[in-house]
């Protein structure tokens, strides 16, 4: 690999440590943010997946040997971490979404609703219920001591998601986020993607990748019916309503 490819990718990595979670960069070893250093950004958010797989990993494990704690407190505890971890920036396009979502307007006011900083009753509804879904969901695989590591690679495939539909779905709008991350992306991004997807899939029970993939399809449908494309805000709330699904799938396979 030219040391000029090695270079882009590490640089992709950093920008995206640096942008959609609290990992401390320092500013010295942030890039310049231009179309050469985003290069990879989309190939790189799985990547930067698996490091909040690792934290996730790590306070799994250790609220799972926290037993005089109740599994309702240690499993609120985990869902506090987990958002802390990406400073409540996917929460934030979820709330957006519920907004534009349950407005019943038409497509210009919907995705005008996403850029509007303001949240509304929708907004609320939509960040409690996740909330609330997240922390009963891990109390429940607490309960059933669920497989740490399938639990543990939720957070790389929910951004492997992400960059799915980041490559392959159009854009709402000229301008916005979305477009930003994605002004460098390339279709042969996919082959990177299904690789990673493969490698995941050695270490997980099959069914996360199986929700994954069927949600990513779902989720990208609803955003060309409802928005014509893909917002920022779009792309965050498939983060947070992608991993409780997960979640879900995991609760039901322990049931079965």
């Amino acid at each position: 690999m030219r040391r000029g490819s090695a270079y882009r990718i590490f640089a992709s990595l950093i920008i995206v440590l640096s942008f959609v979670s609290i990992i401390p960069v320092p500013k010295k070893f942030i890039p310049v943010w231009n179309s050469q250093n985003i290069r990879y950004f989309c190939v790189m958010l799985p990547i930067a997946g698996i490091i909040f797989s690792f934290f996730w990993f790590i306070l799994w494990f250790t609220l799972s040997h926290l037993e005089m704690l109740s599994c309702s407190l240690r499993g609120f505890i985990m869902m506090l971490l987990t958002l802390a971890l990406t400073g409540g920036l996917h929460m934030d396009g979820l709330m957006d979404t519920c907004d534009a979502i349950f407005s019943h307007m038409d497509r210009e006011t919907r995705i005008k609703i996403l850029s509007d900083t303001h949240a509304g009753s929708f907004a609320v509804m939509g960040c409690i219920i996740i909330l609330m879904a997240k922390s009963l969901l891990f109390a429940e695989l607490l309960m059933s001591h669920t497989d740490i590591l399938t639990l543990s690679f939720i957070p790389s495939y929910s951004r492997l998601g992400m960059s799915l539909i980041l490559v392959n779905l159009p854009f709402a709008k000229d301008s916005g986020l979305a477009v930003m991350l994605g002004s460098s992306r390339n279709k042969r991004d996919n082959i990177s993607l299904v690789i990673m997807l493969l490698v995941f899939s050695l270490f997980t029970h099959k069914i996360i990748p199986l929700i994954m993939i069927l949600f990513s399809f779902l989720w990208g449908k609803l955003c060309m019916k409802i928005f014509g494309g893909i917002t920022g805000d779009l792309l965050g709330a498939f983060v947070e309503l992608s991993e409780v699904i997960m979640l879900m799938g995991l609760v039901i396979l322990n049931c079965i």
